[in-house]
């Protein structure tokens, strides 16, 4: 399919902006209550996880692309 044969419905395209938007802050609310509620060890220890997984992964692209 070529762009410029693709439909595009600007009203249904701006609802999901806004779910977006909304999601995004009420996951940065539900983050900053978690980081408030708990030591630092436990929520950075998490973040480490995610980070790190997040590093292995490109590693994995990186060397099937080589």
């Amino acid at each position: 399919m070529r762009a410029k044969d693709m439909k595009i419905d600007l009203k249904e395209l701006e609802k999901e902006k806004e779910k977006n938007f909304k999601e995004r802050l009420k996951f940065i609310s539900y983050w900053v209550k978690f980081i408030k509620e708990h030591p630092d060890e436990e929520w950075s220890r998490q973040q480490n996880i995610i980070i790190n997984s997040q590093l292995k992964q490109e590693r994995k692209i990186e060397v099937k692309n080589k």
